[in-house]
């Protein structure tokens, strides 16, 4: 798959299944190992996860609630494509200073997203 039509099979996702809003291709394109990866920023319609234990989450900004998305297909996930030097320079250089996260967004052959949270340093895990 071209990297062109992964980027918008991510986007239409976004918009028509998964219901976000807002969601558009950043311009700017990182260079990393031969391929050119682009970004996407949007807002989901809920939250995504449990993160935060305030009470207050139903009142974020709606600057927190921007999520930025890195689709890749399934073959460069495999490929080890994906490295810590990689995803160090993408937060640096395309994310906002206070981003905690990306959302990860994996292509598989047969056009199945899935998506996948990859944080900025580590981080404790959640509570059940």
């Amino acid at each position: 798959m071209a990297t062109t039509d992964i980027i918008y099979l991510v986007k239409n996702n976004l918009l028509y299944f998964q219901m976000w809003t807002e969601v558009e291709i950043l311009q700017e394109s990182f260079s990393w190992r031969g391929s050119n990866l682009h970004l996407l920023k949007g807002r989901p319609p809920h939250k995504l996860s449990n993160d935060t234990d305030t009470e207050d989450d139903d009142m974020l900004s709606s600057s927190q609630s921007l999520e930025f998305i890195l689709p890749i297909n399934m073959s460069q996930y495999k490929e080890n494509f994906l490295t810590l030097e990689c995803l160090s320079q993408i937060f640096s250089q395309f994310c906002s200073p206070s981003t905690e996260r990306i959302l990860l967004a994996i292509i598989n052959d047969d056009g199945t997203i899935v998506y996948y949270f990859i944080y900025k340093g580590v981080r404790k895990p959640k509570r059940n």
